[in-house]
């Protein structure tokens, strides 16, 4: 096929050959990796670099020279090893702690990134033996990988990776394996250097839908699950064959309760017109699931598919209250007291902590479905594939839905199919400009489609193996790249690498980049090169916003474009200022006498020197090779030094750093916090792109979320992130603190809490200094949900803010105490929300209601009992209103003389439409009879 981008004529290479590559691009060079010595506000020398990959970064030392990089027509691209000699899965230290997990870990069995019941490796074990007689662990470890399917799933910017293996498989029931893989799998949380972070099982033995107070149980089996993926704001979402959606954070811990993101219209319940009270408890059985940075969307076997947004209390109110009509919300159930009860129980029997417990009220989700079977029904088509082009690159400020049709086009979907002309869809109709005809003269359908990282483009893969990127409105195309040489199935996966080219993974085949003009670069990693069970051909791509991670069954590198300023600094023969400057500083550390000469080379001209210290100081950060950090750095200071006697330079900040020493600084400072976070302990595969993207709070919230608190907190005090983010992280290391002590008293582990929270310096009997609200409570229900009480109660009493105290109090179900405290506080929007809280708590039979009421008269504050009062007494004067809960409430508080007379005045103001004068007056005598035998008493 001719490439019409391609100046020399029709392409007839193969770009699956292996005679095209170049010898680099087979095995790629590995050498030492930086190491970070801990100390973050050390000096920058501090850091060492290491070749034994022990405990350290693992990447290659040619990463930052030209004659390693490899083009892509006019592009640079490297390979870069971040960590060799992975062992996914590896858990932390032994803290003494009984682990209920480790049970089910001795039960199983790892190969590489998949993890598989023992007595399923048995059996196929023995099967081989029966059959070949023999089993060598490289044929059952490929017999495994053709029996079942591993999952992995990236976390973007550089975050924790998951992974599930599920059979193949399936029974009669949805999901048993008929192979005997077992009832149960485990989802693994692991940073990139392979730390288990969380262990989730599958399915979770309080996996059930609440419904009006009931729980319905769900039973699922490891063959029900259809995707995994991670947002962008590190939330992990499982989506199962019947659109039954998960969410779990990177603790492992559900963020919301489960829900039917495509269900089916008649299984819908609540009881209440309310669109977020309504509960699905059935399912469409999906054919596709694709995770996206804002959620997930799905693709029903019924051709209709839905939309899941996943947002938070950070963002704007008013985003979710303009969402569709039809759009459904999903947001966390505070438990009833029998789960409260369930929960304690587990704690003292040293059992898993029910995972519906800890449900976080910060998190909801709109579920938009999509009546897009409607619209294939009418135009006699189907539906291929789906992609979502995330809000903040959509015309309409919301995620836009894509779907590949079976006849060769594509449909665009909105957000607001209630209210918008022919509900939202358009037919782009570019059956012409994508794939062409196939061998029996049909059009080509799209059976994959990825979104470039910016929003502008989309990379489209036929069924006749074109590869063909447009643009995002389909007005231009611009590449058409023929795979057929290698491959006549669609690739494993597809992604891009950046925002300059896409990268393709064939099994056996390796991984295929293609550039902008149909330029390509194949990249081997050790398919079939090894016949032990741990070099088995497992590569996952996970497209990030500047490179492409490949993660494999042993290691983890990244695919990247040469950032333009490093490419024109370190390419042969530059003359870029910052080349000549780094010239100048290695011949000035080499002792020559040209330094001083080739120096003031750079100074001939106005702002040269200048911007060749800037050059040196973004090359840097964009390295990850420590010494060649420190090369750029010493030659960004050597002429930062130089600039210092040139009176021009000086007298543009007189007495203040110049902008370029400020740069110089702050950058060194993320460099050190770059080469932080990528060590083996916390293993960020993070980018100094990525690391602005998710800006420094945002990596502080990443490291409390995978557990890394005190390193958080290290890092907010280096980069002074101010007052709020440094006490959150310190209450982050104090959580994790009381959650891991077991050999301490309640009051030991309090003081000592107490004490990081107000600094390692501070000392806990003395006054400290002022700390941001929720600081205690939130390491207060870390304490209850570890089962120290004690701790809970000591840690809760240090709150000042009464809201945040409030909300802990509730969060524990001390709902008497929260009123008190709301009451204290004379704020009646917390009283309000202490009974509310206690109220859902409670089943909705007529024995809660009873106990609703008199917990209220009896347990909480006089102020709550009054608005509780008040509350019901206007609500039963009403016209039409039920009087009956006000006067049971003023008989429950031996109010007889104000209940008579409430009863009396209902009595005489009722009006009856309807019923014949008799008949009312009637109804009135009895009223009034009831209120003489309330005055009686």
């Amino acid at each position: 096929m001719t490439n019409p981008f391609d100046d020399d004529g029709p392409r007839t290479t193969n770009p699956f050959d292996d005679d095209t590559t170049e010898p680099s691009l087979a095995a790629p060079p590995t050498a030492a990796s930086p190491h970070y010595d801990g100390d973050i506000g050390g000096a920058m020398a501090r850091s060492t670099f290491r070749a034994d990959g022990g405990g350290v970064l693992e990447h290659s030392s040619a990463a930052g020279e030209s004659s390693s990089w490899q083009d892509l027509g006019d592009l640079p691209y490297r390979r870069v090893g971040l960590y060799a000699g992975v062992e996914w899965g590896r858990e932390k230290k032994n803290t003494g702690q009984s682990d209920p997990n480790d049970m089910r870990h001795e039960n199983e069995e790892q190969v590489g990134l998949s993890r598989f019941p023992k007595s399923y490796v048995e059996t196929v074990r023995a099967h081989q033996d029966a059959v070949l007689g023999s089993s060598g662990e490289s044929e059952v470890a490929r017999l495994l990988s053709t029996t079942t399917a591993t999952f992995v799933a990236g976390c973007p910017n550089g975050g924790p990776i998951a992974t599930v293996t599920v059979p193949l498989a399936t029974g009669p029931t949805g999901g048993q394996s008929s192979s005997g893989f077992g009832p149960r799998t485990t989802i693994r949380v692991m940073n990139n250097s392979g730390l288990l972070l969380a262990s989730i099982p599958f399915p979770s033995q309080d996996l059930a839908l609440t419904v009006q107070s009931n729980r319905l149980p769900l039973h699922r089996t490891p063959g029900d699950i259809l995707a995994i993926g991670f947002t962008s704001r590190c939330i992990l979402v499982v989506v199962l064959r019947d659109s039954l959606t998960l969410c779990y954070d990177l603790a492992g811990n559900c963020v919301l309760p489960p829900f039917f993101s495509l269900p089916h219209s008649s299984s819908m319940k609540g009881g209440s017109p309310n669109r977020s009270h309504t509960v699905a408890t059935t399912g469409m059985d999906l054919l596709e699931a694709s995770v996206f940075e804002g959620g997930v969307a799905v693709l029903g076997a019924d051709m209709n598919s839905a939309v899941v947004e996943l947002l938070d209390e950070f963002d704007d109110p008013s985003y979710a209250d303009g969402a569709d009509v039809s759009a459904r919300r999903i947001s966390a159930t505070i438990p009833t007291q029998r789960e409260q009860q369930q929960y304690r129980a587990g704690q003292q029997n040293q059992q898993q902590t029910p995972r519906s417990f800890l449900l976080n009220n910060t998190y909801y989700a709109l579920v938009t479905t999509l009546p897009t079977g409607m619209f294939a029904r009418s135009n006699h088509l189907g539906f291929q594939c789906i992609a979502v082009l995330p809000r903040q690159y959509a015309p309409s400020g919301r995620p836009e839905l894509f779907l590949s049709t079976s006849d060769g086009s594509v449909v665009q979907a909105g957000m607001n199919p209630s209210t918008s002309p022919n509900n939202g869809f358009t037919d782009v109709d570019c059956r012409t400009k994508i794939g062409g005809m196939n061998e029996m003269g049909q059009v080509s359908p799209i059976v994959s489609m990825k979104f470039a990282p910016n929003g502008r483009f989309l990379a489209c893969f036929t069924s006749n193996s074109i590869l063909t990127v447009v643009s995002t409105t389909f007005e231009s195309k611009i590449l058409e790249f023929d795979t057929s040489a290698g491959s006549r199935s669609p690739p494993r996966d597809m992604g891009w690498c950046g925002e300059d080219s896409v990268v393709l993974h064939w099994k056996n085949l390796g991984v295929l980049m293609v550039g902008p003009f149909g330029d390509f670069l194949r990249f081997s990693f050790g398919e079939g090169a090894d016949d032990s069970p741990n070099k088995q051909p497992e590569v996952y791509l996970v497209p990030e916003v500047d490179c492409c991670r490949v993660i494999t069954s042993c290691s983890v590198e990244i695919l990247q474009r040469v950032p333009p300023v490093t490419a024109d600094l370190l390419r042969i023969g530059s003359i870029e200022p910052g080349a000549l400057l780094l010239d100048a500083s290695e011949a000035f550390d080499a002792g020559s006498p040209n330094a001083d000469e080739a120096a003031r080379s750079i100074t001939q001209r106005e702002g040269l020197l200048e911007e060749a210290i800037l050059q040196c100081i973004d090359s840097a950060v964009g390295e990850f090779d420590v010494n060649v950090q420190k090369r750029m750095l010493t030659a960004a200071s050597y002429g930062l030094h130089f600039a210092c006697k040139d009176e021009s330079h000086r007298s543009r900040a007189p007495g203040r750093p110049t902008p370029e020493a400020a740069t110089f600084v702050r950058c060194s400072r993320k460099i050190r916090v770059l080469n932080a976070v990528r060590r083996r302990a916390t293993g960020f595969a993070m980018t100094s792109t990525q690391y602005d993207l998710v800006m420094p709070k945002g990596v502080v919230a990443r490291l409390m979320a995978s557990g890394r608190a005190s390193q958080a907190a290290s890092i907010a005090d280096y980069l002074k992130l101010g007052k709020r983010v440094s006490d959150l992280a310190r209450a982050s290391k104090a959580a994790a603190f009381v959650t891991c002590q077991s050999s301490l008293t309640d009051t030991q582990i309090a003081e000592e809490a107490i004490r990081i929270i107000r600094g390692e310096d501070q000392d806990a009997t003395k006054p400290g200094p002022s700390l941001s609200s929720g600081v205690f409570a939130s390491v207060a229900l870390a304490a209850h949900r570890a089962g120290r009480r004690g701790v809970t109660d000591l840690l809760i009493l240090k709150e000042q803010s009464p809201a945040d105290k409030v909300a802990a109090l509730l969060a524990i179900g001390s709902y008497a105490d929260a009123a008190a405290v709301a009451a204290k506080s004379r704020d009646p929007d917390l009283i309000f929300s202490a009974m509310e809280a206690y109220e859902r708590s409670l089943s909705s039979n007529e024995e809660g209601k009873s106990l609703y009421f008199s917990g209220v008269i009896n347990k909480f504050p006089n102020e709550a009992v009054n608005m509780f009062t008040s509350y019901y007494s206007r609500f039963g004067s009403l016209q039409g209103g039920d009087a009956r809960p006000s006067i049971n409430i003023l008989l429950r508080r031996q109010k007889h003389t104000d209940a008579g007379l409430k009863m009396a005045q209902k009595a005489l103001s009722m009006k009856s439409p309807g019923m014949s004068e008799s008949e009312s007056g009637k109804q009135k005598i009895d009223a009034l009879k009831e209120a003489a035998n309330i005055f009686d008493l």
